[in-house]
This record gives structure tokens, sequence and C-alpha cells, in this order.
């Protein structure tokens, strides 16, 4: 089988692979589509290679069709469509037994070496245990099939803010997450939702799926326009969803007394921020990581069209193209949001 292999910083290799064979319990999926996550940019770029080694085939955003099935697999069979959940529990631990296996004290995500090395999806066949799989509805092509991940991050991260009906909520950077979170907000019942981000290009596609107002951070009078669109209190809930320093001030900063700030977003793993913000306005600081139940309902959001899609997917591309995906995605002039590959 073909797969892509990473192999260093701007470094991609189309290497042939023997097809896996499915152990007992295990099955073997053709991959259909695959997506390109943020969090696989950082290592391509040269920053955090301890979570994605090079040698390790990426891709944890995926779907595609049963191949092949184990001797003791039930549930499944040759030719059902299928969304894969990258995220790997024991269900033996604490916050398993909780119902919060995404916390999972040994979780492990395929396309990534940060607790075990993993091979993704980035590939024509892929190997995953029968628990891992979701019906795709006939409903969803298998690009959209890919968003479980994403879409289940911002339904995730929605659910821990804690939206409500008649919310005004603002979303710092819109990217894939932060364009997901506009809409999943929408739906949660914010009356009001405020996109934030540097590119207007970005903030025209925030417009088109659902943000009423888009402001630039950079904008001078940015603070006094979000007062003004907050009858001077501040936002309900801010998701800061880039990740450094300065974005995660100005959610502080903005977010109304006793409101909430969701943390998404991350570079580094220790930033300077204005803590005095979080004391004196009482607020709540919530992080959001995965998503814990909403496999079903992000489904079943994808089959009733409730989250436009096209308009996040940027490009398309043949696995061959692995490299040209990346490529465009570190290119900020690029245009480029969500990248899918086609094995």
């Amino acid at each position: 089988m073909k797969a892509a292999v990473f192999t260093g910083p701007y470094e991609f290799k189309i290497c042939d692979r023997e097809k896996p064979k499915p152990g007992p319990k295990e099955v073997l999926i053709r991959i259909r589509a695959v997506g390109i996550c943020g969090s696989d940019i950082h290592p391509y770029m040269g920053d955090g290679l301890d979570r994605r080694e090079p040698g390790i085939i990426m891709g944890h955003e995926a779907s595609g069709d049963v191949e092949e099935i184990g001797s003791e697999v039930t549930k499944w069979k040759p030719g059902d469509r299928v969304a894969i959940n990258p995220q790997i529990n024991d269900e033996t631990c604490p916050m398993c037994r909780k119902g919060l296996p995404h916390l999972c004290d040994h979780s492990l995500l395929i396309g990534s070496s940060m607790r075990g090395f993993l091979d993704g999806a980035m590939c024509e066949y892929l190997i995953m245990h029968e628990k891992q799989l979701y019906h795709l509805p006939d409903e969803v092509s298998y690009d959209h099939g890919t968003f479980l991940d994403p879409l289940g991050n911002a339904i995730h991260l929605i659910n821990r803010g804690g939206v409500k009906l008649g919310d005004v909520v603002v979303i710092i950077g819109a990217g894939t997450i932060g364009l997901l979170a506009i809409q999943t907000a929408k739906l949660a019942g914010a009356v009001k939702v405020i996109a934030v981000d540097l590119s207007d290009y970005k903030l025209e596609i925030a417009k088109d799926v659902g943000a009423d107002i888009c402001l630039k951070s950079d904008d001078l009078e940015f603070m006094d326009k979000i007062k003004a669109e907050t009858h001077g209190a501040g936002p309900d809930v801010v998701v800061e969803a880039v990740g450094i320093g300065v974005t995660y001030n100005l959610a502080l900063n903005m977010c109304k007394k006793r409101g909430t700030v969701v943390a998404l977003g991350f570079t580094k793993p220790e930033l300077n921020i204005a803590i005095q913000q979080i004391i004196y306005k009482e607020l709540n600081v919530y992080g959001s990581t995965g998503y814990a139940d909403e496999c079903e309902t992000t489904l079943e959001f994808l089959r009733m069209k409730k989250v436009d899609i096209d308009k996040v997917i940027t490009h398309r591309l043949p696995l061959e193209k692995v490299k040209e995906g990346f490529d465009l995605l570190c290119d900020k002039n690029s245009g480029a949001i969500k990248v899918i590959l086609n094995p």
C-alpha cells in the first residue's frame, strides 16, 4: 500500500508498505479521505517533533470503507462506510470510568507519537479496533466524514463553555476549529457570535458561516468595538483557538465579569498571561481537549447538514501531493484552511 511517511521538517516520502492484516477484534479500513490538522503542521515546521516523530505516518481525521474484519468482529462487515475516532483509551482508568474517555490517563492518538508511536491514516489502509469506528451515514461524504474529530472538538468546547440561549460569544481564530465553533455556538443559542482574526480572507469565510460581527484583532479600536457590541459588559463566553500569549490576554481582557474563557489553542507549553484579570473579574477558565460522548451528535450534525463543511474545506489533493498540502497550510497567503487528502 502507499503511505505518506513524515521523514523530518518539511519532508515527506511516499513509500510502499505491506498491507496490514486485522487481528481478532480489528478492522482493516480502506482510507478514502484524511484531513491535515493544525497539530500536524507544527511538527512539519520543526516545532514539536516529540508529537510527530520522523518516520511516523500522520493523520487522525479520517474516513473510509471496511475492507476486512477480524475473526471476532461482529458489528462490522466489508463495505461498511466508517468514520474513525482516533482517540484510544484504556476504558479502565478513573477518567474512563467517569465517562470522560478523552481524559484517559493512558490515552493514545493515531498519527501521533505523544505517548506511543501509532501510525495514522495518511495511507491507503489502516487497522483500527472495532470500538473506534462509527457508521458514516449515507448522506455524509467521505470528505465530510473526516470532520468527526474537528467538529467533535468544536461541539465539545462549546459545551465546555456552557453557551446558552442569548449569550454573546467571541471566537478568537478563524481556522478550522474556529469556523466550526462559530456555527456550533449559533446552534447552542448564542444571539451574537463575533469572529476575531488577523486575516481578511478568514473573516470573510467566518461571515459566510454565520458570524454576526467580524473584527480584526490588530484594529486600534478593537476593545471599543467589543464593548459597543456587548453593551459595555464584554462577551459571556470567549473561545481562544489560536494559542499565543497575545490572544489569550485579549480573551481575558475582553471577557465580562464572571464570564467564561475556553482555552483550546496552544503552541507553547508556557505563556505569559494576565492572571489578575482572572482573579479580579472572577473569570471561569476552562480547558478543552478532544471530545467525550459527542461522536453521535457530531455525525448527526453532519447528516442533517447543520454545519457548513464545504466552506471550511479549501483544498482537496491526492495522497501523493501531501507535501503540497502541508506547504499550503504553512503559507498564510495561500487561503488554505482545511486540506483533505484522498488516498
